[in-house]
């Protein structure tokens, strides 16, 4: 990250309580940026947000719910931020086969509304809209899927994030890029890392199985998953961001923030690595539903040709970071061994 150019940038993050809006929270107070969240609530207890201290280091949040259109304008007009990064959301695919509706109004209402409160804010030069890998119609191909991939996932999360991406690229078309702002919307894998207490994840059912002593069970453990450690996507969420900032109608659009093709792994392999170095009983359960699907990787290609960006930390380290950030946790040095982990990250290139 070039601190010269985010020292003093007003930032507003929406989602800011969850787990990759904490990281970059903590990345880019660090960087000099002043921060701004918006957030309906905390996402768990506990969570990164209160573990990292993160509200110390924002100047200024709300808890509002990105559906009120006129909350999303007052925190607009308070905040005046030179760059969005929208992350708020209902994140996860069991939660929107039993919530659908809930689902697409967070996803696709709210997105609208944030970035038609974006778009009444004259302050606002570039926007990261954060969507997923999940907005591609799955074939189940071996190879990965493009930016210019067809879009469309079956299951109601996947599909309300397709509809957020195709809300993004027609404001931008309609309004933005006349306004010389830049909008990209960016789709990663699935992301790991210290500090997340989501349900129905793999890496935070492993870490409660283990705080509990009790078995963990999982489903469809030959599902293949592009895992990548969360610095990876919020590295390269900031350095598009920046980009944006400068040449809006160049970098512009949509981008994969993907993992190595080395780096998609089975859930039963996941799980047994972490069972070697932290032992958990594993329990197999047929799969709940048929609607997940079991084969999905990215090409990042574009990234890493036009904005040098590429993964750094194989699937191994990223969840021996996940372990470690644990571990700090509970010895009370969250904040402290989030920083180091981005500091060693920085140096791993």
């Amino acid at each position: 990250m070039n601190r010269d150019f985010w020292s003093g940038k007003k930032v507003l993050i929406t989602g800011h309580t969850g787990f990759k809006g904490g990281w970059m929270s903590v990345w880019l107070q660090a960087a000099g940026a002043r921060l701004f969240g918006v957030s309906i609530d905390r996402v768990s207890d506990p969570d990164f947000f209160m573990a990292c201290e993160v509200p110390s280091l924002i100047e200024q949040e709300w808890r509002a719910d990105i559906r009120d259109l006129q909350a999303m304008r007052h925190v607009f007009t308070e905040a005046q931020p030179d760059i969005l990064i929208h992350m708020a959301a209902q994140p996860i695919v069991l939660e929107g086969l039993v919530n659908p509706a809930e689902t697409f109004a967070v996803n696709v209402v709210g997105t609208a509304n944030v970035l038609q409160a974006a778009n009444e804010t004259r302050s606002i030069r570039a926007i990261v809209n954060v969507t997923t890998d999940k907005v591609y119609r799955n074939f189940e191909w071996v190879w990965p899927y493009r930016e210019g991939d067809v879009l469309g996932g079956k299951d109601p999360y996947s599909s309300s994030k397709s509809c957020a991406d195709l809300c993004a690229q027609s404001f931008y078309q309609t309004y933005f890029r006349d306004a010389s702002v830049g909008l990209a919307s960016v789709r990663a894998g699935n992301v790991i890392g210290g500090g997340d207490w989501a349900a129905d994840r793999l890496i935070p059912d492993f870490l409660r199985a283990l705080d509990a002593s009790k078995p963990l069970r999982i489903r469809n453990p030959g599902s293949i998953r592009p895992w990548q450690h969360v610095l990876e996507p919020v590295c390269g969420y900031l350095s598009l961001a920046e980009q944006l900032y400068r040449e809006p109608a160049t970098f512009s659009g949509e981008w994969n923030f993907g993992p190595r093709d080395e780096d998609c792994k089975p859930v039963g392999w996941m799980v047994e690595y972490l069972a070697a170095q932290a032992p958990v009983e594993v329990v197999l359960e047929p799969a709940v539903n048929d609607k997940e699907a079991r084969l999905l990787k990215l090409d990042s290609s574009k990234a890493k040709a036009e904005l040098g960006w590429s993964g750094r930390l194989s699937v191994e380290q990223a969840l021996e970071f996940c372990l470690e950030w644990h571990r700090a946790w509970h010895a009370g040095d969250a904040l402290k061994c989030a920083r180091a982990q981005i500091e060693a990250y920085n140096g791993n290139r």
